[in-house]
């Protein structure tokens, strides 16, 4: 089970308690809970549910009957598979699952008795198919006492106080005011179909990608600026001299910069992390040659580091086996389509795009006769689409594919 999803289930939950959830949140935990393959989730969530009674009647925004319908189902058959007695689930979703009864006012009330009581299987509800829509800006705002704050909804205000620093939304993005008394730290972490743009307390812009994550002090001081992050971000990084920018990727690389302009990959079930540059420069690590001379990989704009992602391939600097020593020329509208809302497809192996297409709209995709070695995708498009859409068209340029539920199916 990944950490994201379980805590960011966690913070929609604490909202619909509260009375607080928008008919998105609903959308967001059924699909979260359909994503569940093991039961952790579902009883992750009967846990945190496990003392509630009453319903909560204030704040629900208007609901899509047929979509609510589908997803009562969705959970009741997904907790189904994961428990050995039906008829103790049913009496689970009547006491706690009160998110859904929430979200499905007119479902439970037309025909609850039938979903909620009745031991037998459902009859098949006829429904439009399930759309899988496209990721959003959103994420988990982790504070200095470990309290989340979910920033999916919040478009302006004050999010968090923390020692003389203010955290506000002010458009959308996350920014810091206010001179702090003593240093805390805050993690921003994005799930899956998230991402968002983050401003640090030194005027440093940092835009996270999906299923990536960044920790920082609330302010800087001393003689150096240092964060962590996984995942993939790009930051703009406010000059400052006096006090160098450094970063810590994956606790495997290290990035020192004064000003610039770069984009970090990292995802920890990729091969290896690659650092563009845009403008600027950066020094990356050291590398260690034959004679025992310490060398810094500097890149140039436009170039490109992919540093091996191996417990001992990276610590801090290169060893001379590492095939990191090279930067090379690249592309780097490619390597900005994310930020820009696009996906960009060419000079990409199939596998590499399907990652996109899993991180972007939280799904799975599964090889069912292995990985397509045939089939070569070219072109943009941009990320605004179903992914029931893009199926249609992948099916229009050879893919054979299918959905079923939230997973995406590769036949060849």
């Amino acid at each position: 089970m990944e950490q994201f999803l379980k805590d960011e289930l966690l913070v929609l939950l604490e909202k619909a308690r509260a009375g607080n959830a928008t008919g998105d949140d609903y959308s967001r935990i059924a699909a979260i809970i359909n994503t569940d393959q093991t039961g952790e989730l579902i009883a992750e969530a009967d846990n945190f549910l496990a003392q509630e009674s009453d319903v909560p009647s204030k704040h629900i925004e208007p609901y899509n009957y047929d979509y609510w319908q589908r997803a009562f189902l969705e959970i009741k058959q997904t907790w189904q598979q994961q428990n050995a007695q039906p008829a103790k689930v049913h009496h689970l979703f009547i006491k706690r699952y009160w998110w859904v009864a929430a979200a499905s006012i007119l479902l439970i009330a037309s025909a609850g008795t039938y979903f909620l009581t009745k031991t037998t299987a459902p009859q098949p509800v006829a429904a439009a198919p399930y759309k899988i829509l496209p990721g959003k800006d959103g994420a988990i705002l982790t504070l200095a006492d470990g309290s989340q704050v979910l920033l999916d909804s919040i478009q302006n205000g004050v999010v968090a106080q923390q020692a003389g620093t203010t955290a506000k939304i002010v458009n959308g993005t996350l920014i810091y005011e206010g001179i702090g008394s003593a240093v805390e730290y805050n993690v921003m972490s994005t799930p899956k179909a998230r991402k968002f743009h983050l401003i640090l307390p030194d005027g440093t812009n940092a835009w996270l990608n999906s299923a990536s994550s960044i920790k920082y002090p609330t302010v800087f001081t001393g003689n150096e600026r240092k964060v962590t992050i996984t995942g993939e971000v790009y930051f703009e990084v406010a000059h400052n001299e006096k006090m160098p920018f450094r970063l810590n990727v994956n606790n495997q690389a290290q990035i020192e910069v004064l000003g610039t302009h770069f984009n970090v990959k990292a995802y920890d079930d990729e091969p290896s992390m690659k650092v563009t540059l845009l403008e600027g420069s950066v020094r990356i690590g050291r590398r260690q040659t034959a004679n025992g001379r310490q060398e810094s990989v500097i890149l140039k704009p436009g170039e490109q580091l992919s540093i091996p992602q191996s417990p001992d391939s990276y610590r801090g600097h290169l060893s001379q086996t590492s095939q990191a020593s090279h930067p090379i020329p690249v592309q780097t509208d490619g390597v900005m389509a994310w930020k820009n809302g696009v996906f960009d497809f060419n000079d990409i192996g199939f596998q590499d795009a399907m990652a996109q297409l899993e991180r972007w709209y939280d799904i799975e995709v599964v090889y069912e006769n292995g990985i397509p070695t045939n089939v070569e995708l070219n072109g943009k498009m941009t990320k605004d689409i179903t992914l029931n859409d893009l199926v249609g068209i992948l099916e229009k340029i050879g893919v054979k594919c299918r959905l079923e539920g939230r997973k995406l199916l590769i036949q060849s």
